[in-house]
């Protein structure tokens, strides 16, 4: 069975890629912000409780901002590829209408 196709408009792809690039960096901020805080927060943990309490904090503090770092990086590529499908789009529309355009005048014939 033949699909029906798709719809898609390029103008929505590159805006949304601009809201994408745009949350990637609003969370690359917000994932140094908290870096900064915690770093501030944090002081020499010592041999006690508390120093016990950083040998396991350390690890997973350090996981949850690599991975912050990670997500902020691959929201500004969506971004990034969303703006730029959009533009492709734009250009295979105008190649496809450029290229009936010609056809059409080789054709006088045909109305379109």
């Amino acid at each position: 069975m033949a699909g029906t196709g798709f719809d898609v408009d390029p103008a929505v792809l590159k805006d949304q890629g601009g809201v994408f690039t745009d949350l990637g960096a609003a969370f690359k901020s917000a994932t140094e912000r908290l870096k900064a805080s915690l770093e501030t927060a944090e002081s020499d943990w010592g041999e006690d409780v508390i120093g016990t309490f950083a040998d396991i904090y350390e690890p997973v503090r350090d996981g949850m901002l690599d991975s912050m770092e990670h997500l902020a990086s691959e929201l500004d590529k969506i971004g990034n590829n969303l703006a730029v499908m959009g533009a492709q789009y734009e250009l295979t529309e105008d190649d496809q209408t450029q290229g009936i355009v010609a056809y059409g005048a080789q054709r006088p014939g045909i109305t379109y």
